[in-house]
């Protein structure tokens, strides 16, 4: 009994070395060669979205072996080699990938060394590359459809009222470009920021077309920058009330004197005037009187005289596209008359015989003409216009106004 036990003792050391024999040689067998090794791997891997393309970046990696890295995609079946330029993790490489459609990719990066070992794969998903169908998906930003405008009526300064936006959204509007018309006739620009909501215009031409454009990132930090494909066309911007000041000089309300006589009769100063008017003071004056401070006035040649033919007293002067209306007060009158109350376009007014169908007419007379009469028109673009008075009287006749008023509707 002894001696079996014994010899079983034996046979098991004999088992355990001959396993740790056949160990050893199958472990020399796998490291045959040398240890495997694998180049440095980088790190912080991320991508910059862009249009139709796509900007990859990272930080080297500091194992100097390296020599250049290959970026793979399309599981592989494209790929682009870059060359290592640096060592230092504190630096940035940036590639572009170029030629991508519209989609979301995941990309491969490895790490190649000078002996062509090649690192183990960094991995970069969820890469997203826009293109037409992102584009056709924003829009120029909103204006303030309640307020879209405000316009001083004196000074001609315009404010353009827009939505405010929200800055932390994923699609980031980065400008918007207002373009306009000045006041010499020239195309402007404004740049309305992110930030702001207010464009103002010292310069604007009214009667002309405003549009406006904006331009997105489509995520932040992306290297492309989309523009909507067409601009917007700005509600029309208007002056709104009375615009006499600008337009009108020596509207009344006393009408001033133009000559340098001290009698009654006079010429009206800042308004044209036919020598038809001119039946005063020995042809001297007329068209003007100091009646009520001062007033248009066309009476009958010293009163009982012969009366006034196709007189005309007028001025001319130049409205952008809009609707408009000229407010004419009468004075005071006495006799038989016919005063027209004319709009024209052009440089002139009509002869009483051939009115034809000016922009507004009012046909006074002895019957009509008390009170305030407003000729309404509207100019499809800026328009030189021609506006006043021509009268016939018969003797002992006479017609006055104390003013004109223009207002923009």
């Amino acid at each position: 009994m002894k001696i079996n036990i014994k010899n079983i003792a034996w046979l098991v050391l004999l088992l355990a070395a001959w396993g740790c024999s056949k160990k050893n040689e199958a472990y020399k067998e796998l490291i045959k060669g040398g240890e495997k090794y694998y180049p440095g791997v980088i790190s912080n891997a991320n991508y910059r979205a862009g249009k139709l393309r796509t900007q990859l970046v990272w930080n080297p990696s500091p194992d100097p072996k390296i020599v250049k890295y290959k970026i793979y995609w399309n599981n592989k079946q494209d790929s682009l080699t870059v060359t290592a330029e640096s060592h230092d993790p504190l630096d940035t490489v940036k590639v572009i990938i170029p030629n991508l459609v519209e989609g979301t990719y995941n990309f491969i990066v490895n790490s190649v060394d000078s002996e062509g070992h090649i690192s183990i794969a960094k991995t970069i998903n969820g890469v997203r590359v826009y293109g037409s169908v992102y584009a056709g998906g924003i829009f120029n930003r909103g204006y303030n459809a309640d307020n879209p405008f405000t316009v001083d009526i004196t000074t001609g300064l315009v404010k353009l009222n827009f939505n405010q936006i929200t800055l932390d959204s994923v699609t980031i509007n980065t400008k918007t470009i207002v373009t306009y018309i000045n006041t010499a006739g020239q195309t402007k620009i404004a740049l309305l920021k992110p930030e702001d909501s207010i464009v103002t215009i010292n310069d604007f031409q009214f009667g002309t077309d405003v549009t406006y454009q904006s331009s997105y990132l489509p995520f932040r930090g992306a290297i492309d920058t989309f523009t909507v494909a067409s601009p917007t066309l700005f509600p029309r911007v208007r002056r709104v009330g009375d615009i006499t000041s600008l337009y009108i000089k020596n509207p009344g309300y006393t009408f001033q004197r133009g000559d340098n006589g001290t009698n009654k009769w006079g010429t009206p100063k800042d308004w044209q005037y036919n020598n038809n008017v001119l039946n005063q003071d020995g042809g001297k004056g007329g068209g003007w009187s100091w009646d009520g401070n001062g007033v248009i006035h066309f009476e009958s040649k010293d009163w009982g005289g012969d009366g006034v033919n196709n007189g005309k007293v007028y001025q001319t002067i130049t409205l952008p596209a809009g609707s408009y209306a000229l407010d004419i007060e009468t004075a005071g009158y006495g006799g038989n008359f016919n005063a027209n109350e004319i709009v024209a376009v052009g440089n002139a007014l009509p002869d009483i015989t051939n009115i034809g169908s000016p922009l507004a007419i009012f046909r006074g007379d002895q019957n009509n003409l008390g009170g305030t009469h407003t000729l309404s028109f509207t100019l499809a673009a800026t328009t030189t216009i021609t506006f006043g008075w021509v009268v016939n009287t018969q003797n002992y006749t006479y017609v006055q106004f104390k003013g004109v008023k223009l207002r923009s509707l």
